[in-house]
């Protein structure tokens, strides 16, 4: 068997006959030998059923039936374990994913890639169907998984990878975004990104919840520890940002009681200054650069990553309460945690690169 499609699958009796005669048609027209093994977790609207339906049809069919909603990581790496081929891939079961570009993704591997990923924001790559409010949540988030990876797309759902690069190692992904936990730990070494368009689902309803996003953030500063590098100068840049906030709201005080200026007067110049202290130790303790090295155009850079940071605490908070009615002090909690990880992903992947 050259190649295994594994498709999680909850609530998606609409989309699922369709997908798979997609898929086997594709192998047929491409002369692939492949099979693909349905991992359901005990859907409530007869997904299995179809399922069935569907492998009396096909003999490379495989079904998965589990006991309960366990999540689409631990799915995909179930389905890995029962697979035959020798070129595992994921895609989505609700049709986002065109499985028309599997062909594209599996010659990229014949020809020396270990590991292709159908992106969405590489040139030729697109989205149909979002709105803004997913456009903003998933740009946020995969800029925070490009602090461990240099791929546009860290996150998409549907990839290819060699059998061979996932043996002998322990993955424990939470949530939905399991090609990160690859793309941080997978034995590979050349991997290949290929243009898709996602289109949002026309059938069913949306998986993501906020408990996805919780299972990123938890799974980022995972990452941290796995990466040590890059967890140390995460700690080093909290620790900074911990100054500057005690910089900040002194010179905020004393410029208010003891010099009679304007609140929100005092409020700037105590923002510039803890920025311009930020800057000096980030560059100099946390990154290990010279002051004087491209000291004024990286300055621009942090600030305005900070200003961006800012806004988007904002945001985040208003999301938090308004759309998910999380009580706003832990919502702040959640909002200062994404923009610090912002922060100190965007000024490591562009004011302080290397």
């Amino acid at each position: 068997m050259d190649l295994t499609i594994v498709v999680p699958t909850y609530n998606e009796r609409e989309n699922l006959q369709p997908l798979v005669e997609r898929i086997f048609s594709v192998f047929r027209k491409n002369k692939i030998k492949g099979e693909i093994i349905i991992v359901d977790d005990n859907s409530p609207d007869g997904t299995a059923l179809i399922a069935e339906k569907l492998r009396k049809k096909n003999k490379n069919l495989k079904i998965i039936k589990r006991k309960g909603k366990l999540g689409l990581s631990s799915a995909v790496l179930e389905g890995f374990k029962r697979a035959n081929g020798n070129i595992l891939s994921v895609i989505d079961a609700d049709l986002s994913h065109p499985p028309e570009k599997i062909p594209l993704l599996f010659n990229e591997i014949k020809t020396g890639a270990d590991f292709v990923i159908g992106s969405r924001y590489i040139k030729g790559g697109r989205i149909e169907g979002w709105g803004l409010y997913r456009k903003l949540v998933s740009k946020v988030g995969t800029t925070l998984a490009r602090i461990f990876t240099k791929v546009k797309d860290p996150m998409s759902g549907f990839f290819m990878i060699k059998k061979e690069c996932l043996e002998e190692i322990d993955f424990n992904p939470k949530g939905f975004k399991i090609c990160l936990e690859f793309l941080i730990k997978a034995k590979y070494k050349n991997v290949k990104e290929v243009p898709i368009t996602f289109t949002n689902r026309k059938e069913g309803k949306s998986k993501v919840s906020f408990k996805e996003y919780y299972f990123l953030l938890r799974n980022l500063v995972g990452y941290l520890f796995y990466k040590k590098r890059s967890l140390g100068q995460f700690i080093k840049f909290s620790i900074v940002g911990g100054v500057g906030t005690l910089i900040n709201i002194a010179i905020l005080y004393i410029l208010t009681e003891f010099f009679n200026i304007y609140y929100l007067i005092s409020a700037i110049f105590a923002f510039i200054v803890a920025l311009t202290n930020n800057f000096i130790l980030n560059k100099i303790w946390t990154f290990e650069e010279k002051l004087k090295e491209g000291a004024l155009r990286k300055y621009i850079k942090f600030f305005t990553i900070s200003v961006i940071a800012l806004t988007v605490n904002l945001s985040f908070l208003y999301i938090f309460v308004e759309y998910f009615k999380i009580w706003y002090i832990f919502a702040q909690f959640l909002a200062i945690l994404i923009t610090l990880i912002i922060n100190f992903s965007g000024n490591k992947l562009w004011t302080f690169i290397k």
